[in-house]
């Protein structure tokens, strides 16, 4: 029996089919990478949008949280102040504005009497002036607790006995942000 002896050697294409893959395997490399760079690009645009909703819901929130907090807390301090009017105490009056401007938030409170003067201030230098001078004349002419998102809000509240009206009470409140600003942060 005669059996055929000859080595199979493996048999490679010929140089230009070798070019050929190769170059086909770096276009689908190519694609492969583009394709990853494209889902990435997208991927962190769809982050940041949906970063910017929940930063401006979170915003609303604290804005909506911010108001009612503190128009609860003026309607319950112009109680304490329209008592201390009446009773003639502007010494107790004096002592409520220095507590609460300990608190964080409170800029300035003030204590606007129904002529426009300043009688009471957390800031001295704005006791006795014309509050329309350094100030929106439109927060003495509110009939209810009044609220105005601004750089700081504005709330004013009118001080009235059953009768007639005592005086206006002014707060400046800076709100503590939740989150940090994006701005400075990328």
């Amino acid at each position: 029996m005669a059996t055929d002896q000859r080595t199979h050697q493996p048999t490679f294409p010929s140089g230009s089919n070798t070019l050929y893959i190769l170059y086909g395997v770096i276009i689908l490399l190519v694609l492969g990478v583009g394709y990853l760079l494209y889902k990435n690009i997208a991927s962190n645009k769809e982050f940041e949008q949906e970063r910017s909703q929940l930063r401006e819901t979170i915003r609303k929130n604290q804005l909506t949280n911010d108001q009612q907090q503190l128009q609860f807390g003026m309607k319950t301090f112009v109680w304490a102040v329209r008592n201390a009017l009446l009773h003639n105490k502007p010494g107790e009056i004096n002592e409520y504005f220095n507590t609460l401007i300990k608190d964080r938030g409170i800029k300035e409170m003030l204590l606007v009497d129904p002529a426009g003067q300043v009688t009471i201030s957390t800031n001295k230098k704005n006791q006795g002036i014309a509050f329309a001078s350094r100030f929106p004349a439109y927060l003495l002419q509110q009939q209810d607790i009044y609220f105005k998102e601004n750089v700081l809000y504005e709330l004013s509240a009118p001080v009235t006995s059953p009768n007639k009206r005592l005086g206006t009470l002014i707060m400046f409140y800076k709100s503590a942000p939740i989150l940090p600003d994006s701005s400075v942060a990328n």
